[in-house]
């Protein structure tokens, strides 16, 4: 008889066939009936995930019963029974808990909230931490540091206000500790991919200049609910988008239930955030939405694993922000688990917050400033963002789009529909993603500055000194802050690899490679990591395939992809490195279609299957049982049959790490 976990596996692979089936039918009656069968398979699934984790506490308990044996401890030791906080067995759910779909999006209240107490601008906010020294690993994560937070608001120019706790939310990154932190100036972080069907995200709560604590939880919408969304057009359901929030508020989840909701933190502010109508994940495929709308909140999850601890546990969400634990709905003081002690410092009594910002980063972004502090990156401008270069940037969209936008320095909702309307424009309908970095700065004439880490946490600007207008552009208010028109990274800046690459490809390899990304709009350190991934980091031009497939060169171009560039496998052997990325920046172009690939797995994906650019990162590539799997096999890194978007990816994030070090940078 098959085992729980095969079993499990069974029916995640039989899911996948039926979403497919759901998305390719048409017939209303026959969807209808694909997505309850779905909701019923996602329901089991769910429960042989809990009885996975019983049967391993269970295990624990045995252990626990010989060590006391042994030592003489009694049971309330280290090793104590397995419960969750809230008092229920290891499976159990919290009685007030409704389910996955206990969370509505909930409409806001007419009444325009007072607006929030203006923070102090990013530069000289009195705000400093220690430079964290190399990047290091620390047991299965990564060491998170108040100087890495600090980085992430001055590379945003998100203004930073001491004393006060704003909450913030990583999406794919979980704490270590799955209890829920104290306020520390450093905590332990992993990457965690998200599935839509357990909590893979972390959020925090930081108190600039004492330190931050950090919480399990999801920034994301259940299975279940962004299933039911997809039959009407993504109503009902969304998914919040990367930025900054003003104003949140202590008050009751949900609104309509008053008193006999649970206190949480109440949406009064703008946000943005995206439907899905087509399939169940979010990307650049589905629709943006901005404004006071939505009323995503921050509340209990209604869920968690033992002790507080959450893998493979699921959670309550139509669209709202979610910490792990649970509470009994009307009943204050039952909050347990990472919950209780997220929502005490907004618990009524002496010492109250009566409100608090919320920003939402993501998984990349956070290890690339941990990892090499965003070196070679360039300032950004998003939702939430303000100052002088946030004024500079409506001038130019005012000017480029013929509409009015007030030049107030602050980038709220007129702002970012502005930024979508002109990246569907210039990039096509499925890339705008309302972030400005420099392709669509370049768009409007000017540059943004270069984030530079050591000036951010030294309690300065964070940006270093651009130079010149571009070319044929009037000089405007914001004078040496813009600099010029063209990509952030020069010839002679350092990239991944650029040493290597130039020992081993020649002169002149890593400058090609520079411009190259320049008109692919993607990373140079990407596109370096992702030939030294395929060329076994010797960057020849004749490097084959060790298993025989006739792959050649940089990217392991196959025959017929060859002959459709124009040129065969054997010629491309023959070129120097330096030619044949003429071929490299073919191909990708071909692939990209004018679209930016600002990530390392959508570059990647290009080379190994583009069907899966823009696809989440818990995409599946590849199944046991197919010739494909077999071919890829040792993408598998965790070894259960199947190879997503962001295992595919993780070796070519090795490359890119390593191409970081000392030996190979430059």
């Amino acid at each position: 008889m098959p085992t729980l976990q095969e079993q499990l596996q069974d029916l995640n692979q039989q899911r996948v066939k039926l979403v497919a089936l759901f998305n390719a039918e048409t017939d209303s009656a026959r969807k209808a009936d694909i997505k309850a069968t779905l909701v019923e398979l996602d329901n089991l699934s769910d429960e042989l995930a809990l009885r996975i984790l019983a049967t391993s506490a269970k295990e624990v308990d045995d252990l626990k019963k010989k060590i006391d044996a042994l030592t003489r401890r009694a049971s309330s030791g280290p090793f104590g029974p397995q419960v969750t906080e809230a008092g229920t067995q290891l499976g159990g759910e919290d009685a007030s808990s409704d389910g996955p779909d206990d969370d509505a999006e909930e409409a806001l209240s007419s009444d325009n909230a007072p607006a929030p107490s203006r923070m102090s601008a990013a530069g000289g906010s009195g705000i400093t931490a220690p430079d964290p020294g190399d990047p290091s690993v620390m047991g299965e994560g990564l060491r998170l540091t108040e100087a890495h937070l600090i980085g992430l608001w001055k590379r945003s120019l998100f203004p930073i206000e001491p004393g006060k706790i704003v909450v913030f939310g990583i999406r794919g990154c979980l704490p270590i500790d799955g209890s829920g932190t104290g306020f520390a100036t450093e905590h332990e972080i992993t990457s965690s991919a998200v599935n839509y069907r357990t909590m893979n995200c972390t959020i925090g709560q930081w108190q600039p200049g004492a330190g931050f604590a950090l919480f399990p939880g999801s920034t994301v919408p259940f299975f279940s609910a962004v299933l039911g969304g997809v039959g009407q057009g993504g109503a009902g359901v969304n998914q919040m988008g990367r930025g900054r929030y003003l104003l949140y508020r202590p008050g009751f989840h949900k609104r309509s239930e008053g008193p006999s909701g649970h206190l949480a933190l109440l949406q009064e502010c703008a946000i943005t955030l995206q439907r899905t109508g087509d399939d169940v994940d979010f990307d650049l495929v589905d629709r943006w939405e901005v404004g006071r709308i939505a009323g995503d909140n921050i509340h209990c999850a209604f869920h968690m694993g033992p002790g507080g601890e959450i893998p493979n546990t699921r959670f309550s969400s139509v669209g709202c922000q979610v910490v792990a634990g649970t509470v009994k709905k009307g009943e204050r003081g039952s909050e347990r688990g990472p919950w209780a002690k997220f929502i005490e410092p907004f618990s009524p009594g002496a010492g109250m917050q009566e409100g608090t910002e919320y920003v939402l980063f993501d998984q990349s972004e956070v290890q690339q400033i941990v990892r090499n502090r965003l070196q070679g990156k360039t300032i950004i401008l998003r939702m939430g963002s303000s100052g002088e270069l946030v004024a500079e940037l409506q001038r130019r969209l005012a000017a480029k789009l013929g509409r009015v936008i007030e030049d107030d320095g602050e980038f709220g909702t007129t702002t970012f529909q502005a930024v979508l309307d002109l990246q569907t424009q210039v990039f096509g309908p499925h890339a705008d993603d309302g972030i400005v970095g420099p392709e669509t700065a370049a768009e409007l004439g000017f540059a943004l500055p270069n984030f530079d880490f050591s000036e951010a946490i030294g309690d300065r600007r964070g940006r270093s000194r651009t130079v010149g207008i571009a070319p044929g552009a009037e000089p405007s208010a914001a004078g040496a802050e813009l600099g010029a028109a063209s990509d952030a990274v020069s010839a002679l800046s350092p990239i991944a690899w650029g040493a290597t690459a130039e020992r081993k490809a020649g002169p002149g390899f890593k400058a090609k490679v520079i411009e190259i990304a320049k008109r692919l709009k993607c990373d140079p350190s990407h596109l370096m990591a992702v030939m030294a991934f395929e060329s076994g980091e010797t960057f020849a031009p004749d490097k084959r395939n060790a298993a025989g497939s006739g792959a050649t060169g940089l990217i392991q171009f196959m025959q017929g992809t060859a002959e459709g560039l124009g040129t065969t496998t054997d010629k491309l052997a023959a070129m120097s490195a330096v030619t044949q990325l003429d071929f490299v920046e073919k191909y990708l172009k071909s692939i990209a279609r004018n679209r930016p690939m600002p990530t390392l797995s959508d570059l990647y994906m290009a080379v190994l299957l583009p069907t899966a650019v823009g696809q989440p990162e818990a995409h599946v590539l590849f199944r046991a049982g197919t010739k494909a799997f077999d071919q890829n096999s040792g993408l598998d890194v965790n070894r259960d049959g199947i190879v997503t978007k962001a295992e595919a990816a993780a070796k070519v994030n090795e490359r890119l790490i390593r191409g970081m070090k000392a030996e190979n940078f430059g």
